[in-house]
């Protein structure tokens, strides 16, 4: 799959499978951030990348930094559209540092340097319909209740 990409700092790698059979691909840091418990902060790659057609491409967080040092992206999952690709669309990664009382380091910020593995992405088909909501008038349109938010139980 050919897929076009604007790499703004030449010295930072291209994103890159790490083994053959890796599903996403490592991106790097082109910023360098310090990190600190609680705070959530914007790190560009320098990338703007135009997913194929009918693709849009997902971020995830890489497992070691996140089991190793309590770094997370922000949102959970980074859903990259489509059609955003345009020249000022460069990748960016919201990473936080989780809050850890017992860690003798979280006074001290953690550095992200530049030319660090942050994320990972992945491609994926964009496979939604084209969606017409049917608006109904009473709750009670599809059935019995299953007794709502969390009432399969706790086990």
């Amino acid at each position: 799959m050919n897929i076009r990409i604007y790499r703004k700092y030449k010295d930072i790698p291209l994103p890159a499978r790490k083994t053959p059979l890796s599903a996403g691909l490592d991106v790097y840091a082109a910023d360098k951030a310090e990190l600190m418990p609680g705070k959530v902060a914007l790190i560009g790659t320098g990338l703007v990348i135009e997913s194929p057609p009918g693709y849009f491409y997902k971020v995830h967080m890489r497992s070691g930094l996140a089991v190793k040092n309590g770094i997370c992206l922000a949102n959970d999952v980074g859903i990259i559209d489509e059609d955003y690709c345009g020249p000022e669309d460069e990748l960016k990664i919201a990473l936080v540092r989780l809050y850890n009382p017992a860690d003798p380091k979280k006074d001290q910020p953690f550095i992200i340097e530049r030319g660090t593995r942050i994320a990972q992405i992945i491609f994926e088909k964009n496979a939604l319909p084209e969606i017409e909501w049917k608006e109904m008038d009473d709750p009670g349109f599809a059935g019995d209740t299953r007794g709502g938010f969390g009432s399969t139980g706790l086990t």
